[in-house]
């Protein structure tokens, strides 16, 4: 743990405070927006009996058990973009996760391309190119049989306009197996947030407090007929106690074995006058330990008629 333990102590000297007392202090993107394929093809719900890399951005204690690597990409027309790559190794009895989460955004246009979670006015196309950038590390350990606990933490850097600004945030959370059923229980974004100017919020300072804190549960690999089948879940409350929820589930056929094609839907929460559709769909090919995957999300007015996301990933 000697890493993550100096890492934070550099970023606590060196990561600056709020630039502007004018500025809202809201939630950053990166840590909103679907870091997984799979999980956005569920409704944003992971399925926590996983082994993939990229649960270090949903829940940090199933890290315990997370092996390879893999990345994705996003896209939201042609003015906005979103990646995430993660890789997870054997640390100190544990397994320590390493991720990288990146989203560049248009902030100015009269031709609205409609973004997830009311941050409509942020993914235009045109004018003033903005960005976020986030490193995370995270550390999982199996305690007592099943139970594990987890710590991630996120190193952003955001560009609005012309505003700069350094932050670290902390995912904390616990996971159990009960059966075949993974849960777990993730408190997100405990810090101090960033600044942002969204129009028709008033402000609140929400201090330290955790933008979510998120219940889940999940499995996959039930045999059913010739089929596997799974499911993924979600609840939980934002920064302004409102409910979140999404869940999903996925059907997997496989005519030889080390070949799987796995259809995916779900169904997910969206804030009210959002064209975001609540529906998600996706596609993955597994073979061996190599997937190619496929999400979707349809949204109203948008040039490509909604959003895709690809990953690919090893293990």
């Amino acid at each position: 743990m000697h890493l993550p333990i100096a890492l934070v102590l550099v970023s606590v000297l060196t990561f600056s405070p709020a630039i502007s007392a004018q500025s809202h202090s809201v939630l950053p993107r990166t840590t909103i927006l679907p870091a997984s394929t799979r999980a956005m093809a569920l409704g944003d719900s992971y399925v926590l009996n996983s082994v993939k890399a990229d649960m270090l951005f949903y829940h940090p204690a199933l890290l315990a058990r997370a092996t390879g690597f893999g990345g994705s990409l996003q896209r939201w027309g042609s003015a906005s973009s979103a990646a995430s790559m993660s890789g997870a190794f054997e640390f100190l009895g544990g397994t320590l996760g390493i991720g990288l989460r990146t989203l560049q955004y248009g902030t100015e246009s009269e031709d609205e391309l409609h973004a997830p979670l009311g941050q409509d006015h942020h993914f235009r196309p045109g004018g003033e190119r903005s960005y976020e950038r986030t490193a995370s590390i995270g550390y999982g350990r199996e305690l007592w049989g099943a139970l594990s606990l987890g710590l991630a933490i996120d190193l952003l850097e955001i560009r609005l306009e012309s505003l700069q600004q350094n932050i670290m945030l902390i995912d904390f959370g616990i996971s159990a197996d009960l059966g075949p059923i993974g849960v777990g229980l993730t408190a997100h974004d405990i810090g101090n947030k960033p600044f942002h100017d969204v129009p028709d919020e008033p402000f609140e300072d929400f201090g330290s407090r955790p933008s979510r804190i998120v219940l889940g549960a999940g499995t996959y690999g039930q045999e059913v007929g010739i089929f596997d089948v799974g499911f993924a879940a979600n609840a939980g409350v934002d920064r302004q106690d409102s409910l979140t929820y999404g869940a999903g589930a996925e059907i997997g056929y496989y005519p030889v074995r080390g070949r799987t094609f796995v259809l995916r839907i779900g169904l997910q929460h969206v804030p009210q006058k959002s064209e975001m559709s609540p529906f998600t769909t996706g596609f993955a090919f597994w073979l061996d330990d190599f997937t190619i995957e496929w999400a979707f999300r349809p949204v109203n007015s948008a040039p490509e008629r909604g959003s895709h996301r690809f990953g690919i990933s090893w293990r």
